[in-house]
């Protein structure tokens, strides 16, 4: 364990003592096989063997009382993360997962501190908690922000009853990628419909530091995010729908300034229906779309792309397709490109159609995508591939479970060799 760690650990168990009321302990572990056959990349088609363990532990003080402002609480929490290869630590070098591995502190298995955050309630205001340190957050589906495997460093405000049932919530995060920090700011507001959820939001998305984008090599740049998303939760439908508008500018390191104007949505329905042989099942249709660049000899950037949306989990892909991991921006790695598709190409649409089937103890799920750029600058073809996934679910409780997974990714237009890539995942996940 690293010293951070240590040191975080024992400040948050010294606090014990300090009035509070709950000590919450919690641990996740996962432990995963995988075995990638014949990946696309440039001209080639690699194969991967990849062993992982994720493994969480978290303390979380509940309910310490503020002696100066008796009518507020706080709580205190640190979580541990440990993520790494086991005896194969080459596995983290290769193209297709460089990028899961590079974003952590530690990829080799030592713990590093994902959150460590102070949560106190009734900050000021009695309709406001307060959240500052490192934490989770998630906003919207993930599409523009996420904090992952690493969580987000700042401060976030939460407000109750902001405006009748209308709820707010503020931000700030300052996050660490590649070798410079990221700020982040803006807000949300959720209302509560008759019938769903409407959430709106805005953030800024500032980097001071030279770095090369879908279109431009700028010397800094602020991308300016909205969004709108529904969410809808019935006894037999479900609906997600999310859309975003990208905006902002860039000063380019060949001088002169740049802008950005893309758009990204995605929109996901399932409904259970009673389905011959297995039972109560759920069927699930997703599309969305991405927008892309057209052409390279532009100052406008339009293919969307934001820094810290949700694409990983642990050393691998996490998205739309067990082998491409897709985003609406970017998928694994087929290239060198910062999205991984071929030079020139930006954007996606994904379409995906899928099911889940009880068979006595089991679920069976079935997936099939298809994904397709947006643009291709050079002219060529815009068909990326098909994949479909078949992952084979058993649950011994609720602390234990184990899953297997069958994908097969098939390129199309942009890939030449047409070769067809597979999947074999095996993982044994255990909480308490």
């Amino acid at each position: 364990m690293n010293r951070r760690a240590l040191i975080s650990l024992a400040l948050l168990l010294a606090a014990v003592p300090a009035g509070a009321t709950k000590l919450d302990l919690f641990s996740n572990v996962e432990v995963r096989a995988s075995n990638y056959q014949h990946l696309p990349y440039g001209n080639d088609a690699r194969s991967q063997a990849l062993y992982t363990e994720n493994a969480q532990l978290g303390f979380v003080i509940k309910g310490i009382r503020l002696e100066k402002t008796p009518d507020s609480t706080m709580d205190v929490g640190i979580v541990l993360q440990s993520i790494g290869a086991g005896a194969s630590s080459n596995t983290v070098t290769s193209p297709q997962f460089s990028d899961a591995a590079a974003r952590l502190e530690n990829s080799g298995g030592a713990p590093y501190v994902k959150n460590a955050y102070v949560k106190i309630y009734k900050f000021m205001r009695p309709n406001i908690t307060a959240t500052f340190g490192r934490q989770d957050f998630v906003l919207g589906q993930g599409i523009t922000l996420s904090g992952g495997d690493l969580g987000l460093p700042g401060g976030r405000l939460e407000v109750a009853n902001l405006y009748r049932s209308i709820k707010a919530d503020l931000f700030f995060f300052r996050q660490f990628k590649t070798n410079r920090y990221l700020k982040v700011y803006g807000g949300s507001a959720y209302y509560p419909a008759s019938e769903g959820l409407w959430q709106v939001y805005h953030f800024w998305e500032a980097d001071d530091g030279a770095s090369q984008d879908i279109l431009f090599n700028a010397l800094s740049k602020t991308k300016k995010f909205s969004g709108v998303r529904y969410v809808l939760t019935q006894s037999q439908l479900a609906f997600d729908g999310e859309a975003v508008v990208q905006r902002g500018a860039a000063k380019l390191a060949g001088g002169g300034t740049g802008k950005y104007e893309a758009h990204a949505f995605m929109l996901k329905g399932a409904w259970a229906q009673n389905i011959s042989f297995f039972g109560q099942s759920k069927v699930r249709l997703g599309y969305g779309r991405a927008s892309g660049n057209p052409g390279a000899g532009s100052d406008t950037d339009k293919a969307f792309f934001p820094a810290f949306g949700a694409k990983f989990s642990g050393l691998e892909r996490k998205g739309y397709g067990a082998i491409a991991g897709a985003t609406l921006y970017d998928m694994i790695k087929t290239s060198a490109t910062l999205n991984g598709l071929p030079n020139g190409v930006s954007g996606l649409n994904i379409i995906n159609i899928g099911a889940d089937l009880p068979y006595k103890k089991f679920i069976i799920s079935a997936d099939l995508y298809k994904f397709r750029a947006s643009k291709n600058a050079n002219g060529g073809s815009l068909q990326i591939a098909s994949e479909y996934d078949i992952k084979l679910a058993y649950a011994f409780g609720e602390n234990l479970a184990v899953n297997a997974v069958y994908a097969v990714f098939s390129p199309l237009g942009l890939y030449p060799s047409g070769k067809q890539a597979k999947l074999i995942s095996g993982a044994v996940s255990a909480r308490f």
